[in-house]
């Protein structure tokens, strides 16, 4: 079947980025109202529900740890499944880009499965580097708005060596991106 390989790509992807003993809080968007799109994504959705050790499907956005928005289009029925997808991490209130593709397949099936492997690729090579870069963005946000410091979110604390921190001392102490 030409699933197996694509699952044991999405463990090896997940594992390698130190995702597999959690699940990923995931939210799929997508136009129900649009049969091709509905056509593929209940597949991708289905695909996710099937491993519950890598993907939780939440439907609050507020629990979700993965957005995914995805989209489809097919002129004729003879035309293959045109595909799209956005995926973005959220870290409390903030959000950034994991990435995204197009997929061009013949059948919903083929594109729910390209869809899932760019999306654990996705994760497997951004997932955990992303944090460090939200968090270093709130912080330089809560600077540029501010004449007074800020606090130092716990996980920068050590590299920062500070719990509250102005702009001037991060300028001289500023983070790796």
């Amino acid at each position: 079947m030409r699933t197996v390989p694509i699952w044991g790509s999405l463990f090896l992807l997940l594992a390698t980025a130190g995702i597999s003993r959690a699940q990923v809080k995931t939210q799929v968007v997508y136009d129900t109202t649009d049969a091709n799109s509905t056509a593929v994504v209940t597949v991708l959705i289905k695909q996710m529900a099937a491993h519950p050790k890598a993907f939780t499907l939440v439907n609050n956005p507020d629990d979700q740890q993965l957005a995914v928005l995805a989209d489809c289009y097919r002129t004729t029925v003879n035309d293959p499944y045109s595909c799209y997808y956005i995926a973005s991490k959220q870290l409390g209130v903030n959000q950034a880009l994991l990435g995204g593709a197009v997929v061009v397949k013949p059948t919903a099936q083929e594109a729910a499965d390209a869809l899932l492997a760019s999306i654990a690729a996705d994760i497997s090579e951004r997932w955990n580097n992303l944090d460090h870069k939200m968090l270093v963005n709130e912080l330089e946000t809560c600077l540029a708005l501010t004449e007074s410091s800020c606090a130092v979110p716990d996980p920068l604390v050590p590299e920062l060596k500070a719990k509250s921190i102005n702009l001037s001392q991060y300028l001289r102490k500023k983070p790796a991106k």
